[in-house]
């Protein structure tokens, strides 16, 4: 069995390695190789560095097509992107089945079905149309993020998204287009079969782990914890780490960056912490999330329809209603009732375990191959 892997558009191999990614996003291909007789073939969107970075993984081929996408005008890097299909048909001929990592780039393997004849799964971990409208993208964006969410279910032999509120928004909106597939496959976690006792951890700092842009709302957060004598923790790199440092300063509140650190590294620092806050304006089904609670931190998060699939109130986490209840009067709650804090610290554990496990997707993913293949 050979599978084709699409990277998402302008993605590269050296990107997973420079964010921390790597280790994380390679993992569920790693654990395929040695459980069952596959081969891969990833395009990505880098240079021939892509094929050194993912050398030791003898049954993945890589073909880099950075090289095709010259142009820094990205209506013209479109049009160059749409030649791509045709530079790696020949390389492509031989594969069973197509896989795109995001939405975004998903014509590419589209045009490829056509000319191969080969099936087709668009997996996307958020809905990038809805995406677009909450960013005040232009219009000219959000009708081209429309007519690719929208090619894509047509042309696609199953279109997996990652949270039930996707699956019903989509549902919605395509409602005319008869015998699309759109299945719910969401996010995974590789977690530890064992955790690390979960006494002795940061009371009065609190992690956050994300880009450094605005839907990530970090302001906000800065904002409730004014007052107090908490601080934050920020794992990730962005445009406004500046401003979110000049902003703390103003309110009082110590900010510490701890920058980009490798997915295993990261996995560690979650262990350090109680707390873990999600305060996006708006989110997929959000992978940190779901590792921060496999590591016991407790996950005080704003309320919003996707983090509800995942965040059940005082159950396995602290659901806000909106940027103004007090972070810190859950905080001092449950340090200062600790059975309450450990209760919902191994409750949010064992649903990850229970829901969001790697193993379960394997198995999963393994059988969508199978069945497409023998269609």
């Amino acid at each position: 069995m050979h599978i084709a892997l699409f990277f998402t558009y302008e993605i590269s191999a050296k990107d997973w390695l420079v964010s921390g990614l790597l280790s994380r996003e390679i993992e569920l291909y790693k654990q395929i190789l040695s459980k069952a007789d596959i081969e891969f073939t990833f395009i990505t969107y880098g240079s021939d560095e892509d094929i050194e970075i993912l050398s030791e993984f003898k049954k993945i081929k890589v073909i880099p097509v950075g090289k095709y996408l010259k142009s820094k005008n990205k209506i013209v890097k479109f049009i160059q992107s749409l030649f791509i299909p045709f530079r790696v048909k020949k390389e492509l001929k031989n594969i069973d089945l197509m896989k795109t990592n995001q939405l975004m780039g998903s014509w590419i393997p589209i045009i490829l079905k056509l000319l191969l004849k080969k099936p087709l799964i668009i997996r996307t971990g958020y809905d990038l149309l809805d995406f677009s409208v909450k960013e005040n993208k232009s219009v000219l964006k959000i009708l081209f993020n429309y007519l690719l969410t929208l090619f894509s279910l047509l042309f696609s032999d199953k279109y997996f998204v990652s949270s039930a509120n996707d699956l019903s928004n989509l549902n919605k909106k395509f409602c005319l287009i008869k015998n699309k597939t759109i299945e719910l496959r969401p996010n995974w976690v590789n977690v530890p079969k064992e955790m690390k006792d979960i006494t002795g951890r940061k009371k009065e700092r609190i992690l956050m782990v994300g880009r450094l842009e605005d839907q990530k709302n970090y302001q906000s957060v800065i904002k409730n914890l004014s007052g107090t004598e908490l601080g934050l923790d920020i794992v990730g790199e962005g445009k406004l780490k500046k401003s979110i440092l000049d902003f703390g300063k103003e309110n009082n509140v110590e900010i510490n960056f701890l920058g980009t650190l490798d997915h295993n590294m990261l996995l560690e620092k979650y262990r350090e912490y109680k707390f873990y806050i999600l305060y996006s304006k708006f989110e997929g089904h959000p992978k940190t999330l779901l590792e921060a609670m496999s590591q016991g931190c407790v996950p005080l998060v704003l309320k919003s329809q996707n983090i509800m699939e995942v965040v059940d109130h005082k159950i396995t986490g602290v659901i806000l209603e909106n940027e103004k209840e007090s972070l810190n009067k859950w905080i001092i709650y449950l340090n200062e009732n600790n059975n309450e804090f450990k209760k919902l610290s191994m409750n949010a554990r064992n649903f990850v375990v229970n829901t969001y496990s790697l193993e379960k997707s394997l198995d999963v993913e393994l059988q969508d191959y199978i069945d497409l293949i023998n269609k």
